[in-house]
């Protein structure tokens, strides 16, 4: 088959079968906006095959998480080494500054409530939850990492975040801020 002829085929297929592809992709990259994005994308280039396509869901639905990954990784906000430090000298919004010796302390203790939550954790449940909130990975990569399924992931990455919130419940970071946020992957 020809390569327009192919383009032509998959766009007809995504075509018919969208509402089925994007809630399939949904639930790999958790946001219907960002699938229907996705999708859209994949619609637009539906790039060449390298061999025939024998599966067409499973392509474009290949094709669609690939662009939303892409546009995940390009959309997160990276912090220069100058802005870090522009922050870091920066007063905050009380005007209190940020050299006060009580923050400090206080800063000190959220870090050793973080330190000991973390130290109760299993070693695999603390791997996966650096992977995920540190490293950035998202679940599908740490899936794979781990040998393990994303549904198991998201299990592991559930209970560690609720052990910590547990564990920090007095923490004035914890307090401070959501930790049972969802992430976008």
């Amino acid at each position: 088959m020809s390569m327009p002829d192919l383009r032509t085929k998959l766009k007809r297929h995504l075509s018919s079968r969208y509402a089925v592809l994007r809630w399939r992709l949904e639930r790999v990259v958790g946001c219907k906006h960002n699938a229907a994005d996705a999708l859209q994308e994949t619609w637009v280039a539906p790039g060449p095959a390298a061999a025939p396509v024998h599966n067409p869901d499973a392509y474009l639905l290949r094709m669609a998480a690939n662009i939303a990954t892409d546009a995940y990784r390009r959309d997160r906000i990276i912090v220069t080494e100058r802005e870090r430090e522009e922050l870091m000298h920066m007063a905050d919004e009380t005007g209190d500054d940020i050299s006060d010796p009580a923050r400090i302390v206080s800063a000190r203790l959220d870090v050793q409530a973080l330190d000991a939550a973390l130290a109760d954790l299993s070693p695999r449940r603390r791997a996966i939850l650096t992977a995920a909130r540190v490293d950035g990975l998202l679940n599908a990569e740490i899936a794979e990492r781990f040998g393990i399924s994303v549904a198991m992931v998201k299990k592991e990455l559930q209970a560690a975040m609720q052990h910590c919130k547990t564990c920090m419940a007095d923490a004035e970071a914890a307090q401070r801020s959501d930790v049972s946020g969802r992430r976008k992957y």
